[in-house]
């Protein structure tokens, strides 16, 4: 049963691309998820982000408020570097323990769901690196759209992402989705998916 790690920015559609893969027989690894759990209060990556951070990212029931620690983060490159080092650890231990129940399962594929599969090190327990992009227009609007954020956050999120330059060297496939329908994207991946077993 291979592994396949989808990654890129914001907006490129890998999540898209996962949903379409879980509706076709692939156990799905979502690290922006598992991200969001590991990190609940009482874990041990909350209360190392929290020393940190301080109680100013925190809801009023003391759980973290993802998008006020972004707005810290993705405008200042060390508090970035902070909280990555913190979540990467959490987020690896935990890949690695759904990693091994998936692969006793009757899959096609098991799929790590990773926007940072490279820079966590991640892609070192795929078999294959799946990169989505799509182009600056594109991937804005999607993303203002879904988590309907302002410009200015969209463009400084945008900002702190690996260029995908750096990125594109580990790619098996490269997926373009800027002029993909839906139905297009669910063509080309399953496509990609069959072609794995050839």
């Amino acid at each position: 049963m291979y592994v396949i790690g989808l990654t890129g920015g914001s907006g490129s559609g890998k999540t898209t691309a996962a949903e379409i893969l879980e509706n076709n027989n692939c156990y799905i690894i979502d690290c922006d998820k598992i991200s969001r759990e590991t990190t609940e209060p009482g874990t041990s990556a909350y209360f190392e982000i929290t020393a940190v951070f301080g109680e100013r990212i925190l809801n009023t029931d003391g759980k973290i408020n993802r998008r006020a620690l972004g707005n810290i983060v993705f405008n200042d490159k060390e508090a970035l570097k902070s909280l990555e080092e913190i979540s990467h650890r959490a987020i690896k231990d935990e890949v690695f323990k759904r990693l091994k129940d998936a692969k006793r399962g009757d899959y096609d594929l098991i799929v790590i769901d990773a926007p940072l599969l490279i820079e966590s090190g991640l892609n070192g327990i795929v078999d294959f690196v799946w990169l989505f992009r799509a182009d600056y227009e594109t991937r804005f609007k999607r993303i203002g759209e879904r988590d309907s954020l302002p410009d200015e956050a969209v463009k400084s999120r945008f900002g702190n992402q690996t260029d995908f330059e750096k990125l594109v060297k580990y790619a098996d496939e490269v997926i373009d989705t800027t002029n993909l329908s839906l139905k297009d994207m669910e063509t080309k991946i399953l496509s990609l998916k069959e072609n794995l077993y050839g």
